[in-house]
């Protein structure tokens, strides 16, 4: 398939920089929730990668006071019945000290649940106690702190590798990144406003969670707080920073209410795509598709 062709298939969400606002997707998620499926478009992909499936997951708060709580039950049923080539985790997986035999339970139950054919990589988030993360050595599923990763792709389409930078809390892609690679890189960060870090080091797709996509919005598009610094019309969805995409997740959980409002747990499946860029230049971070 041509780029041209490929850009075909986009749905009509996309836009670059000021322009009619787009519609929010969530309000018709495909089955099995909360699992949603969308292409990820960047010139950079090898033909190689052309059609692998990135399964991530983010945010499930798990906490001692609710240690299987619904989404957790929905989710794992999703997990089981979706294929994907590799699936990534993006932090968070606790909510308060105390709350560390419970998450990690949970972080149990989802990997012997996934169906992942080169494996599983995570970072940690904000919540996560250094006592989480020492006793979450769970077979399959490598941690990345401040380190790269290469990671050999064969789907039939010839052999290359895929290079995941995962940044470990407090963040820095800078470390994480070291030393360069001629791979194709996709970046694991919890906090999204690690794009910034990300284009000035041109790596092509970051993938990010921390905000809940607003978790409470009072109207569908309007989120009023997201505990980032990127305003509340960046609290998920894709978007763009010269030829760095960001991929923001909803997540899974909730933290601080116990709820979600106009806000529906989400965990993206991605199938890169390679197509040129809509625009030739993005000097600042603008919409590609919200959710």
């Amino acid at each position: 398939m041509t780029p041209a062709q490929l850009r075909q298939t986009q749905p009509a969400l996309t836009c670059i920089g000021p322009g009619p606002r787009p519609v929010w997707s969530f309000r018709n998620p495909h089955p099995p929730r909360p699992i949603e499926p969308f292409d990820l478009f960047h010139p950079a992909v090898p033909p190689e990668l052309e059609g692998l499936r990135i399964l991530h997951l983010s945010d499930l708060h798990i906490e001692r006071l609710r240690p299987r709580p619904a989404y957790l039950e929905r989710t794992l049923a999703a997990l089981r019945v979706t294929p994907a080539d590799l699936v990534v985790l993006t932090g968070d997986y606790m909510t308060h000290p105390g709350d560390e035999p419970a998450a990690l339970a949970a972080l149990i139950r989802c990997a012997s649940a996934w169906n992942s054919r080169f494996g599983a990589c995570a970072i940690a988030g904000n919540h996560d106690t250094p006592g989480f993360l020492k006793s979450a050595r769970i077979p399959g599923l490598k941690w990345l702190s401040h380190e790269s990763v290469e990671i050999p792709i064969d789907r039939g389409r010839g052999k290359t590798t895929l290079r995941l930078i995962g940044s470990g809390f407090p963040e820095s892609l800078l470390a994480a990144s070291s030393p360069p690679s001629d791979n194709f890189s996709l970046a694991l960060v919890h906090d999204p406003a690690q794009v910034y870090a990300a284009a000035r080091l041109s790596i092509p797709i970051v993938l990010a969670g921390h905000t809940h996509g607003g978790q409470f919005r009072p109207h569908k598009s309007f989120a009023p707080h997201t505990s980032c610094d990127l305003p509340g019309a960046f609290a998920s969805g894709i978007f763009r920073l010269d030829s760095t995409i960001l991929c923001i997740s909803r997540g899974l959980g909730s933290a601080f209410l116990p709820f979600r409002f106009n806000c529906p747990p989400q965990a993206p499946l991605y199938t890169l795509r390679r197509a040129e860029h809509a625009a030739q230049a993005c000097p600042t971070l603008s919409c590609v598709r919200r959710w």
